[in-house]
């Protein structure tokens, strides 16, 4: 048996408690978990119920950690390897426990370069961003994908990204300093503007000034309007903005429920949600896995600043009380399962 983080019921309270250690079926590795990243979809899991069908659930979106067995047709990894990847909205493959399988074809080794905690930054804000940009639309906004072949396909080009200093808006930096935007234009807090254009930006704008004056600001920069538009917050506010100041033809990527206009000519906008198994997620992030390390060794994407939070599992609702109540900013709150 291992200790797990049960949501006891949908809209309901987090309690402790055990469950089974799962076995590595075909294509999967099982992982004795040493650090899981908190997310801020699993406290809105809780709240507003959505994604869980069966409860009690265990949640966790984030993990790294070793791998100690192996299924039928696993070619990628062997047992002792470094590991991280997306969990899955089932008590087998979720995060908050002490082991969980993984999906091969939804995983990596870790870099030599990077820590556990380092690691499970990557799985969930990654991927969000990769299919953001990349996936097929209306899914994503169906850029060139960066893997396997999509390097500099947009030099020349501008890129606007909203919510550069979340997690998801600074994977997207780097994925589009990647795919050769001239121009990396975001929105975030000025105090971290130097680590923002360390990481690809070319332009940091003051989150805190109207979103009236927006459209002012970028004519400024680019002179000529913007094209591509990636909404890391996609609240109602930012997506009105965003929609208004794109370019006609121009494409819009959002990450929550529109409430823009999806289905006009004149600009393109995409809804990016859902787990990597997904059937319109699943070419793409098959895709993003196959080259993720390589991005990571090069420096291309980074891992978020964390804050280990002691406690283990027990540390976690109080940690996602704290991210439903804005109180993290610029880290990723990190766990270790197995600590008391």
């Amino acid at each position: 048996m291992q200790k797990a983080l049960f949501l006891t019921q949908k809209h309901g309270e987090f309690a402790l408690g055990t469950r089974p250690i799962p076995q590595a079926g075909e294509g999967e590795v099982l992982v004795k978990i040493r650090a899981a990243a908190l997310n801020p979809v699993d406290w809105k899991i809780q709240k507003w119920g959505f994604l869980i069908e069966e409860y009690p659930a265990v949640l966790g979106s984030d993990i790294a950690g070793d791998v100690i067995s192996v299924g039928k047709n696993v070619t990628k990894f062997s047992i002792g390897d470094r590991v991280f990847g997306v969990c899955l909205p089932y008590p087998d493959y979720s995060g908050f426990q002490e082991y969980c399988k993984l999906k091969e074809e939804f995983s990596s080794k870790i870099p030599d370069s990077i820590s556990y905690e380092e690691a499970s930054t990557f799985p969930c804000a990654l991927l969000a961003s990769y299919q953001g940009i990349y996936n097929d639309a209306p899914y994503g906004m169906e850029l060139t994908p960066l893997i396997p072949n999509g390097r500099n396909k947009y030099v020349g080009e501008s890129i606007l990204i909203i919510g550069g200093g979340s997690s998801v808006g600074q994977f997207a930096i780097g994925l589009a300093k990647g795919s050769g935007f001239s121009q990396i234009i975001t929105t975030a807090s000025l105090k971290h503007t130097e680590k923002l254009k360390a990481l690809g930006a070319t332009h940091v704008v003051d989150r805190t000034i109207p979103l009236s004056q927006i459209a002012t600001v970028i004519n400024q920069i680019t002179g000529a309007g913007i094209k591509y538009i990636f909404d890391c917050i996609s609240e109602p506010e930012t997506q009105k903005a965003a929609y208004d100041i794109l370019s006609p033809g121009g494409r819009l990527g959002i990450v929550l429920p529109s409430h823009v206009p999806m289905d006009t000519k004149e600009k393109v906008v995409s809804f990016t949600m859902g787990y990597p198994d997904v059937p319109t997620n699943r070419k793409c992030s098959q895709g993003m896995y196959t080259g993720v390390a390589a991005l990571i060794e090069e420096g291309l994407v980074k891992p978020s600043n964390i804050e280990v939070v002691p406690g283990g599992l027990g540390a976690i609702v109080e940690g996602l009380r704290r991210l439903e109540n804005n109180e993290v900013s610029g880290v990723k709150l990190v766990i270790h399962p197995s600590d008391d």
